[in-house]
């Protein structure tokens, strides 16, 4: 599931010496959570030290069992020494992005600064700045593998974007915008991604179930189930030859394409059965008919039954 959360986010800053970070950051942490009440906890900034340093196993252990959101918070994993081990949900690293769908709740945290500085930069240029569809790209594979995407951007001291930065964030929120319905409340598929080599188009995959009745909430991917599964497919790149093909879809007489339009439109797409998926030609499309020029989304509706486990 992709969403977007309430986030307090903090930095555990170093101290001299134990007894200052006992005097001032740890009982800040018990300020933050008693009056704010957040839903996630974003701990950083803890390499240095120990997670006995930190105190961290007695502020968790209070935090889920005695503080006023022990029922509803989530924390990440860097709380000294225990990165990519423990947590609510693991970040392991900035710019993680495993190569598979994960068993786990995870997160990829990046920033529009391609150089990977998360501060403001005062000299950044244009050509720093990360690419609508280079962020495009990257929300897309994060959340068909299941993990969420954090994306960082580095206001100045008076606390102002810089304009190249809220550009992006204005190019990225449109695009978001129209294609809401296939990022939220979204799982990871049976397949992540189309790993036709002889397409020059990469798509990667996210599903929804019309019916949830019976299934863990809290399942890692979602089965295809031809009268329950709709599929997402996000093109990434313009097909040389106007042709998408879906190798992973596999037709039945009743499943339905669409194309999500400008404009809130849904645009019914005809395709052709291929061996072994179908394939869909875009070519009679105008470009205003697409809300993105860089990348564009597929409905698939009331394809076959598969029974693939992708965690293995």
């Amino acid at each position: 599931m992709c969403g977007i959360l309430k986030i307090l986010a903090f930095l555990l800053v170093l101290e001299p010496s134990l007894s200052q970070y006992t005097q001032v950051s740890y009982p800040q942490l018990l300020d933050l959570v008693n009056n704010y009440k957040p839903d996630v906890i974003w701990s950083d900034g803890d390499w240095e030290m120990s997670y006995k340093y930190w105190r961290s196993t007695e502020f968790l252990a209070w935090l889920y069992n005695e503080s006023p959101v022990k029922d509803t918070v989530v924390s990440n994993d860097r709380w000294g020494g225990v990165t990519c081990v423990h947590g609510g949900y693991i970040t392991c690293s900035d710019h993680y992005l495993p190569g598979k769908l994960q068993t786990r709740k995870w997160e990829d945290s990046d920033t529009l600064d391609r150089t990977g500085v998360y501060g403001y930069r005062r000299t950044i240029t244009a050509n720093e700045v990360l690419t609508p569809l280079e962020v495009i790209s990257r929300l897309v594979q994060v959340i068909s593998k299941g993990g969420n995407y954090l994306l960082n951007i580095a206001p100045d001291a008076n606390g102002k974007v810089p304009t190249l930065f809220e550009q992006r964030l204005i190019e990225i929120g449109n695009f978001v915008r129209a294609h809401d319905e296939a990022i939220f409340k979204t799982k990871p598929w049976i397949f992540q991604n189309d790993d036709n080599l002889n397409s020059s188009s990469p798509v990667w995959y996210t599903s929804k179930l019309r019916n949830t009745t019976g299934f863990d909430p809290y399942r890692v991917y979602n089965p295809q189930q031809q009268q329950n599964t709709i599929v997402y497919a996000f093109v990434l790149s313009w097909p040389d030859d106007n042709k998408v093909n879906l190798t992973k879809v596999i037709p039945t007489s009743s499943t339905v394409v669409n194309l999500f339009g400008a404009n809130n439109q849904s645009i019914p797409m005809t395709y052709t059965q291929q061996s072994g998926g179908i394939q869909i030609d875009i070519s009679g499309l105008s470009l205003t008919k697409f809300p993105s020029t860089d990348v564009f989304v597929l409905k698939i509706e009331y394809a076959a039954d598969q029974n693939v486990n992708p965690i293995g």
